[in-house]
């Protein structure tokens, strides 16, 4: 690394760092009250105390700074009005061993820091990664794994590279990308994210370069009479990418502009979105450059707070920059939201599953305006068995409160159907009316319906009825020769394990789903193959079970089961304690869930 050692850095403070959050989330400036409340997690009534514990821990942090109002914003937003040539840019690249998703992608992190035209500071070093680099990569940049044994890991250089940029404006070229690479691994190692609020040179040279029919750096540069094209190595791409910039500074200037944020508002204008409203540019490059591809819920709201719409996705980068590229999306058929759009919410969930059922909650919540009730026709994957004073068996599409037990999902409609003809047939129970049944025989229905003929067969046996009526109830459920069971999870299946990321990177969580609901979970905090086994057996104690749940939350898990039913995520585990069979096949989940 060729940038110079400096004191040992200063221990961060987590408060600090979750005001710095809140503040680039926020991309305006809030008041102290408001960062108090937010990173301490307290009521309006603490928020005087809160105030007097944070305000010295920002004080003493140079990141952060009063503007004339009182209120607190990142320091590096006095760049907004700073002339370009007093500011000081970091233009930089990096090498990835490929790939989009998961962590150790960035192989290499190469810049320069410039003012006034002038380098006064360099940035170079590998990184360590703990797998092999790809042959094709090393093809391509050179690269290979013997010199990255002595490299640093990725959170040094991540700190180091945060340093080296304190007080600068980024650049790079297709800037979303190389930041979404670091802001990534920044993720992964509970590093603060990247600012993104930086310059692209791609962005740029649609608005400054309008000759150039492609985006390259390579062909830009040819365009500009360059010799030396680009090596696919982090500081020389720098370097060339510095070049470009400075060409494209030059350009801007004879067209009078002469500030930081002037030159940010022109490459606004381009940008890989293509004709779009002006707001609608704003929060797509928002959301490319600020939000993590982790599943997640989010929420738009309006200048007052109120919320317009929540959505809930497995990469919420992805998700929310489509709200505003994409012309069939949710929010570009409505032209009235788009304008009344003033900032956006999110949090990660860690799986999908939990985005479905924290998006259901904030709903409830929230009532936002513009979430609309999808009218569609559901399948009728359920079975209705009525309460003793009106056993009809039937197929539903959901729970919606009605008296009586459902089962299922079963594995199609169909299934659900004859299920349900079979229950009615063999146990003489009615399909419609309000025909009262002794309770054994509608005890005996849910039992063939959720574990077929031998529980329903020893329900009969031990009933309070005539020998003779038993005995031929018996002989028809086991002449019967098809059953139809439901799907692991779901209401009367077989109790599953669903192993998932956690919240934070790292973490795994284990999911016990029982009777169409979570009915517990455990979160473990980089986990080991020991600590499975004890998770395990705490999870699977008989007796234990959270809070009861709702019609709706069992709907969301129901639905969410049927659509992944035959996948390998699901482990069905038997009564008592987990034997090494099911332990192994757990820790081999949660080592993939934990590591990306």
């Amino acid at each position: 690394m060729s940038s110079e050692d400096g004191p040992a850095r200063p221990r961060r403070s987590a408060l600090v760092e979750a005001a710095i959050g809140e503040l680039t989330e926020a991309d305006r400036p809030l008041s102290l009250r408001h960062l108090a409340r937010a990173v301490l997690h307290v009521e309006s009534k603490a928020a005087a105390i809160a105030t007097r514990a944070l305000e010295p821990l920002l004080l003493e942090d140079d990141r952060l700074r009063q503007g004339p109002a009182g209120q607190w914003e990142l320091a590096v937003w006095r760049h907004r009005a700073e002339e370009l040539s007093d500011a000081e840019f970091v233009i930089f690249d990096i090498e990835t061993n490929g790939g989009r998703g998961g962590r150790h992608r960035v192989l290499e992190v190469g810049a320069e820091r410039v003012r006034g035209g002038t380098v006064v500071g360099t940035f170079e070093t590998l990184v360590r990664i703990p797998g092999r680099v790809s042959k094709f990569i090393t093809r391509y940049t050179g690269v290979t794994d013997d010199m990255l044994i002595d490299a640093p890991p990725i959170e040094r250089v991540l700190d180091d590279f945060r340093d080296f940029l304190s007080g600068a404006v980024l650049v790079a070229h297709n800037l979303p990308t190389d930041l979404g690479y670091l802001n990534r691994e920044a993720v992964w190692a509970q590093r603060p994210l990247f600012p993104g609020d930086g310059l692209d040179t791609m962005e740029l040279m649609q608005v400054l370069m309008p000759e150039a029919e492609v985006s390259g750096l390579a062909d830009a540069l040819e365009l500009l009479g360059e010799q030396e094209s680009p090596r696919h190595r982090a500081l020389p791409d720098a370097r060339a990418t510095q070049r470009l910039f400075a060409a494209l500074v030059d350009r801007a200037s004879a067209r009078g502009v002469t500030t930081v944020e002037a030159l940010r508002a022109l490459g606004a204008e381009g940008g890989p979105e293509g004709p779009m409203p002006h707001r609608a540019k704003e929060l797509a490059r928002w959301a490319s450059r600020n939000l993590p591809p982790s599943p997640g819920t989010y929420v738009f709201r309006d200048r007052s707070g109120r919320a317009l719409y929540v959505g809930k996705t497995v990469s919420l980068q992805r998700r929310v920059r489509a709200h505003f590229t994409t012309s069939h999306s949710f929010v570009r058929q409505r032209a009235d939201m788009l304008p009344r759009i003033d900032h956006i919410d999110w949090e990660v969930t860690g799986s999908e599953l939990r985005a479905m059922l924290r998006e259901a909650e904030l709903i409830g919540e929230l009532a936002p305006v513009y979430n609309v009730q999808r009218q569609r026709r559901a399948s009728r994957l359920l079975v209705h068995v009525g309460p003793p004073e009106a056993a009809v068996v039937n197929t539903a599409s959901t729970m919606r409160g009605e008296s009586g037990d459902h089962v299922g999902p079963f594995p199609t409609a169909r299934d659900a159907r004859l299920a349900a003809q079979a229950a009615r047939r063999l146990l003489d129970l009615p399909a419609r009316g309000a025909c009262s049944v002794e309770p054994w025989r509608r005890a005996a229905a849910l039992a063939y319906l959720s574990g077929g003929r031998a529980p329903a067969i020893a329900v009969v046996t031990d009933a309070d009825a005539p020998a003779e009526e038993r005995e031929a109830i018996v002989r028809r459920l086991r002449r019967s020769r098809t059953e139809r069971r439901p799907l692991a999870g779901g209401l009367g299946g077989e109790r599953v394990i669903v192993v998932d990321s956690g919240r934070r990177p790292g973490d795994a969580e284990i999911a016990l789903i029982d009777d169409g609901r979570i009915a517990r979970h455990i979160v473990l905090t980089r986990p080991r193959r020991g600590g499975v086994r004890r998770a395990l057996q705490d999870l699977l104690k008989p007796g234990q079970s959270d809070e009861s749940v709702s019609d709706d939350h069992r709907n969301i898990v129901i639905a969410w089961l049927h659509a992944r039913a035959g996948r390998d995520e699901f482990l069905e585990v038997p009564a008592g304690n987990p034997g090494r069979e099911v332990v192994e096949q757990v820790w081999e989940r949660v080592r993939r869930a934990a590591h990306g």
